[in-house]
């Protein structure tokens, strides 16, 4: 179940694995239900469990020199959450994690990741593979910052997240496009 729709989000062929890997991969996950604007991590702390997050959406944001929040990503549904960065290289971290949404979230320690690794050959070979993917849809977002503008990135948005861009508050969206609510209110009001 959560492999299937990782594989999904990252569009990797699921006959990787057979659906006993499948099963087995979810039992070493805890499944936890998370309320809205609900931290997984704050900025500073070391982050320790890894999240998936299954259904609802969490934003990653920090504060600019401004002392403004600045959201910077969006964790969507069948995806792992950024905080596995500071997860994966035990070092603090340099953002928040917060959900916009109730969440249905998965998480796994590092030594339920550890034995999951042992159980199923292969897996961290993959995992491996989804975090570049991950690293250049990052890369990806940067350039389309500055090749589009924020009307042009606002359309992208909208088909990329579907349904779900609805459930994003629109001053996590004016954030994310680095443009002010106001702006942002202007854009809409051309495309609608």
């Amino acid at each position: 179940m959560l492999l299937e729709k990782l594989f999904k989000e990252f569009d990797v062929e699921i006959d990787t694995f057979n659906s006993a890997d499948s099963v087995l991969f979810d039992q070493y996950f805890e499944r936890i239900l998370v309320k809205k604007n609900t931290f997984l991590i704050k900025e500073g702390e070391f982050e320790k469990y890894s999240y998936f997050i299954f259904s609802g959406m969490a934003r990653c944001w920090t504060l600019n020199h401004k002392g403004e929040e600045q959201t910077f990503w969006f964790c969507k549904e069948g995806s792992f959450s950024l905080s596995n960065i500071s997860f994966t290289l035990k070092e603090r971290s340099t953002f928040n994690v917060q959900t916009i949404t109730d969440c249905d979230i998965y998480k796994i320690d590092y030594q339920q990741a550890g034995k999951l690794y042992e159980a199923i050959p292969g897996l961290k070979t993959v995992f491996e593979d989804l975090t570049a993917r991950l690293l250049n849809k990052l890369l990806n977002r940067n350039i389309n910052l500055i090749k589009y503008s924020p009307e042009q990135y606002y359309l992208q948005m909208m088909a990329e997240y579907g349904d779900t861009f609805n459930y994003i508050p629109l001053k996590d969206i004016a954030s994310y496009l680095g443009i002010t609510p106001q702006a942002l209110s202007r854009i809409r009001k051309r495309i609608f």
